[in-house]
């Protein structure tokens, strides 16, 4: 189930770094290629341009993440 969460978030992170490429160009694209944090961050920087669609994204991105965070955390707890 956590793979599932992790293959979102990764679905998700590749289309918001997609369109930092389009949106920022060559540099800031290879920018948040070595650091998905910047991507994140940016991400939730532009949310609210229309243009750039990011809304769904950004939500099922963070929500991948804390979900996939919750499924570990009770998974590492349930070993008893």
């Amino acid at each position: 189930m956590a793979y599932l969460g992790g293959f979102i978030a990764w679905i998700a992170g590749v289309v918001v770094l997609i369109k930092l490429f389009q949106k920022e160009g060559v540099l800031k694209g290879i920018l948040g290629f070595i650091c998905m944090l910047y991507t994140f961050i940016w991400g939730w920087q532009n949310i609210k341009n229309e243009e750039l669609k990011l809304k769904n994204w950004m939500y099922a991105w963070t929500a991948a993440i804390v979900v996939g965070f919750f499924i570990n955390y009770m998974v590492a707890n349930s070993g008893g």
